[in-house]
């Protein structure tokens, strides 16, 4: 994932040219997952409870997917019963310790799940803060792509010879940074769950210090990222980040993908929740769910067992959703190499509990055939598959009732200039206007929707039932593509795609 990582990265310009459009600015806050774990310590803390470390390591474990229960908080809260069932709550320690541990042990029953690695940044001993004049941006990337941050921090003294003092953990989930995929300067704010406090909610809000200019008026160690956490600002003096395999012998490549379904409030009654079902075929290792109606808003999740679907609530009893107004609901998925996914049960509900707008489910899945031997050409590298179509219901209204795009990222591993797209959906709609695109960086949902470079166009009406219409893209010598390739499969046997 790093590799890929780094190519993004670098065709980051590519993608903003390619739209034809600036970058938003980023203003609003950003948080990987909505809600995050928070694994809490008793209230009141018990004496001599030093258990933070733990806690942190439950909340990265479960936002990547491990653990038992039917939401991210309950597993983060079975990850910790493990762990303190190992260690106890009495002494301290070191996240990265406790995640090698979990991760090694009989309590980890998702071995294929692929973040394995742990990668650590800044130091143990001495205390010194995290010499890393860009480390806010680094933990901003870090959340942006598939990886989950946890920070230890100390706190200056004015002690000669006194290197730091003390010691938390704490977890590391959002920014003010906003919906950007990569952030090119460090964001003002950070966003946290600790287990020693839930003021304000299970999210803190901090502001950063200035690196050159740390605890202002205070004590401090010298350079660092130091944060308002109390009036004697800590600072950052370790990173530990749990991250996502990447060996492209193992066929174990993470896959991102997005689906951002656009529904119309057609109700003269103005709709106070929103429900829906979102999922795929494979275990969902961590996802992301947002509505651009309250952007900064909270749903309550559940998760199906085995983790292949969520259930979505949302509650509009403060900013009702009036007639003709457009909702869009984007879901970022991190899977196992796949790609693709359903949302169904859709639904606005009302104040009078008697009227019920249910909107078409919708299932798709994008195939890409592999490259035999792809480690061994020069030049091959990862891209994303945009796509674009609309929904209509006669029996409802004469224009669409939905509009929906998605983002298919294929590897490097596959075939950049053949995929076959499968779309089923409620009997009775159909599907027209289907649009194929191509980028080399990974778009923001603003930059999703005003994408417009399609390569490829269906303007035919596709009638949807439980059998896939199936599209084959054929970009044959449209794509920058390595010499010597051989693809397996031109149209691979895709057995109805979604179940």
């Amino acid at each position: 994932m790093k590799t890929m990582m780094r190519f993004r990265l670098a065709w980051r310009a590519l993608l903003v040219a390619g739209f034809g459009m600036l970058l938003f600015a980023c203003a609003a806050p950003y948080m990987k997952m909505n809600p995050p774990p928070d694994s809490d310590k008793p209230l009141p803390v018990p004496a001599g409870d030093n258990s933070c470390w733990m806690h942190t390591a439950a909340n990265l474990l479960a936002g990547a997917g491990y653990g038992t229960g039917a939401t991210v908080q309950a597993r983060a809260d079975d990850v910790f019963a493990d762990l303190s069932a190992q260690y106890g709550t009495a002494g301290g320690g070191w996240t990265d310790t406790a995640l090698t541990w979990w991760l090694t042990s009989a309590n980890n029953t998702w071995t294929a799940n692929p973040y394995t690695v742990v990668t650590v940044y800044g130091n143990k001993s001495p205390k010194y803060p995290w010499a890393e004049p860009n480390g806010a941006r680094t933990i901003a990337n870090e959340l942006r792509t598939c990886n989950m941050v946890g920070l230890s921090i100390s706190w200056p003294t004015n002690q000669a010879g006194v290197i730091g003092s003390g010691g938390h953990a704490i977890t590391a989930w959002g920014d003010s940074g906003g919906n950007a995929t990569s952030l090119s300067t460090n964001p003002g704010q950070l966003r946290v769950t600790d287990s020693d406090t839930d003021a304000g909610g299970d999210v803190q809000v901090y502001n950063y210090d200035s690196y050159a200019t740390p605890n202002p008026g205070g004590a401090n160690e010298g350079n660092g990222w130091y944060f308002d956490y109390d009036a004697n600002h800590p600072y950052i003096k370790h990173i530990v980040t749990l991250t996502s395999t990447d060996d492209p012998s193992d066929d174990k490549l993470t896959q991102r993908v997005t689906g951002s379904y656009q529904i119309h409030q057609t109700m003269e009654t103005e709709a106070s929740d929103l429900h829906y079902m979102v999922g795929t075929d494979v275990n969902i290792l961590t996802y992301r769910t947002r509505i651009d109606w309250l952007p900064e808003g909270t749903p309550t999740i559940s998760e199906s067992q085995p983790r292949h679907d969520l259930t979505v609530d949302w509650d509009f009893a403060n900013q009702k959703v009036k007639q003709c107004t457009w909702v869009t609901i984007t879901t970022e998925f991190v899977l196992p190499s796949w790609n693709g996914m359903r949302y169904n049960d859709v639904h606005f509900t009302y104040p009078d509990a008697k009227t019920l707008l249910k909107l078409p489910e919708l299932a798709w899945q994008l195939v890409t055939p592999n490259i035999r031997k792809a480690e061994a050409i020069p030049n091959v590298t990862g891209g994303y598959v945009i796509g674009s179509f609309e929904i209509y219901d006669p029996a409802a209204q004469a224009g669409p009732v939905a509009r929906y795009r998605f983002v298919h990222q294929y590897s490097y591993t596959q075939a950049p200039e053949f995929h076959t797209f499968l779309l089923t959906g409620s009997k009775g709609t159909y599907a027209t206007n289907l649009y194929f695109g191509h980028s080399y960086g990974y778009p923001t949902t603003e930059e999703l929707w005003r994408f417009e470079q399609w390569m490829t166009k269906e303007t035919g009406k596709y009638e949807l039932s439980e059998e896939p219409v199936k599209i084959a893209i054929d970009w044959k010598g449209r794509l920058p593509y390595p010499q010597g390739e051989d693809i397996t499969g031109r149209i691979p046997d895709l057995k109805g795609g979604l179940k």
